[in-house]
């Protein structure tokens, strides 16, 4: 059963009989433009490497008298999945395109022009404007309401700190308390068993 080789190609001359398929050619030069073609990586050409006459244009393929398909002498697959079965050509990195004619643009007098107001540009200090003025002492308004936080975060961090430790010297001492009391109850056990 013949078989396509061409990747993403799946035909099958077993499903598909108005297919052709056709061997690489001997010739070392047309075999080597047909397998870069084909784009395929660690390939190698075998007599029974098939290519399907949909990789050729139809001016490629030729029938015979008896009825069998033939390519004609040079022929090289050109149409991939991989270009939409087309051949047609992009133009080169060099080549222009015409451009499309651009709308010319309209010529004003310099005597109907009206005057353009040009913003200014204030660089100094003392051409700030007042909300700046604003921002800066809600700043320093927030800057020492930070700071206060942070005193606070000190003290109660310090007052946790020692409440912490003492809760844990209570926990101790009720801890060992509870195993107190229980060694003597497993003594007090043991000795009533004896």
């Amino acid at each position: 059963m013949e078989h396509c080789c061409v990747p993403l190609c799946s035909a099958s001359g077993r499903y598909n009989s108005t297919l052709s398929f056709h061997c690489f050619p001997k010739n070392a030069s047309l075999q080597a433009k047909w397998s870069h073609k084909v784009r395929r990586t660690g390939f190698t050409v075998t007599q029974h490497t098939k290519v399907c006459s949909r990789h050729f244009k139809p001016h490629e393929i030729v029938i015979s008298k008896k009825g069998r398909r033939a390519l004609v002498a040079g022929a090289v697959p050109s149409l991939f999945e991989w270009n939409n079965y087309s051949t047609k050509e992009r133009p080169g990195v060099w080549e222009r395109r015409a451009r499309p004619p651009s709308p010319e643009p309209d010529v004003i007098e310099p005597a109907a022009a009206e005057p353009v107001a040009i913003p200014m540009v204030m660089d100094h200090d003392y051409e700030a404007s007042p909300t700046v003025c604003v921002d800066r002492q809600h700043y320093e308004q927030l800057k020492q309401e930070i700071d206060a936080l942070r005193e606070q975060l000190k003290t109660c961090h310090l007052s946790q700190l020692c409440r912490l430790t003492l809760s844990t010297q209570v926990n101790r001492f009720v801890l060992l308390n509870a195993m107190y009391v229980v060694k003597l109850y497993v003594c007090y056990a043991s000795m009533l068993r004896y």
